[in-house]
């Protein structure tokens, strides 16, 4: 049987967390997260950032209120008896694993995850298919309570109950347990920084790790060099390929009034080109006509943005 803490508070709880990789943090260790990037789960672990406050946000306070509806509709629809489980886990072998389960099934080992989300992501959870971070997350509580399977559960917009029933899959859990074994002892413990990449999570972490730089300037190295050199040329391979897209769309939408045609289909593709109207504020007649109102909603925010200059470019005109 794995350990466990029951956390007085939430400020005991968010330091049980730093103590390890939970649940959410799994499916951002194996890069499948919309949430988090494996680059935003190190620098949290280490203390370069605090973990952020995202209580108060609607979707998470209808989230929280909805767990319970979420449990119950499971209970009338499976007849399996839940229990609520507060307690933080441990793994017996790796410790830094931890799991925070939604429910337990009682007489079972077995857990249901309860889950809601918008009518916009139905298709994530089709027929079998579950979203890959939540699989993750259901697999990573499976091992660190070794339980046999688990439940999932979700509403869908405010109309769709779906629940699936989750095998535990050894395979799946050797596998990302080495990653997230390899990820805590050579990056968190170890202090090495995880492979930097592309994502939006990442960038918006780095400007948050290093809000503070100070304003001053130094020679480039031979490898800034060649990063700035490809930047440069991957920014002007985009503008000639947008260019190129904005022509071929130009030249299908006068073929398409020529042939008096709204709606192009084959076999693998379909292109409309109709009226589309949207709801917009006017930020200059709001400023105009009613300053109060403009100051009370402007907010102003601040990010850190890189911008490249191709100095012998400008030199050479």
């Amino acid at each position: 049987m794995p350990s466990y803490k029951i956390a007085k508070d939430d400020f005991e709880w968010h330091a049980l967390r730093k103590q390890g990789l939970g649940g959410s943090d799994i499916g951002a260790v194996m890069g499948v997260s919309p949430f988090k990037s494996p680059y935003h789960v190190w620098v949290e672990k280490r203390g370069m950032i605090e973990p952020e406050d995202i209580s108060d946000r609607l979707q998470i306070q209808i989230g929280n209120e909805l767990e319970d509806l979420v449990a119950r509709i499971f209970t009338q629809e499976t007849g399996l008896q839940v229990q609520r489980d507060n307690k933080t886990y441990f793994h017996k072998d790796h410790p830094f694993l931890l799991a925070n389960i939604d429910r337990k099934i009682i007489g079972k080992k077995a857990l249901l995850e309860c889950k809601t989300t918008g009518q916009f992501n139905a298709k994530q959870w089709e027929d079998d298919e579950v979203p890959a971070n939540y699989l993750l997350q259901v697999q990573h509580y499976l091992n660190v309570l070794d339980y046999d399977y688990a439940y999932i559960a979700v509403i869908i917009g405010n109309n769709q109950f779906e629940f699936k029933k989750i095998e535990r899959d050894n395979e799946l859990i050797e596998l990302y347990t080495a990653k997230a074994k390899d990820f805590w002892e050579r990056c968190v413990v170890g202090g090495e920084e995880p492979e930097i990449d592309g994502s939006e999570l990442t960038k918006q972490a780095l400007g948050s790790v290093y809000l503070d730089i100070d304003s001053n300037e130094t020679q480039m190295d031979a490898d800034q060099i060649n990063m700035v050199e490809q930047i440069v040329r991957i920014k002007g391979m985009q503008k000639q390929l947008e260019n190129d897209r904005k022509q071929l769309e130009n030249r299908l939408k006068s073929q398409m009034g020529k042939d008096n045609v709204s709606k192009l289909i084959s076999a693998d593709f379909e292109a409309t080109w109709r009226n589309q109207s949207s709801r917009i504020v006017d930020i200059d007649k709001l400023k105009k006509d009613f300053p109060e109102i403009h100051k009370q909603v402007i907010k102003v925010s601040e990010s850190k943005v890189l911008r490249i200059k191709n100095l012998k470019k400008e030199n050479d005109e």
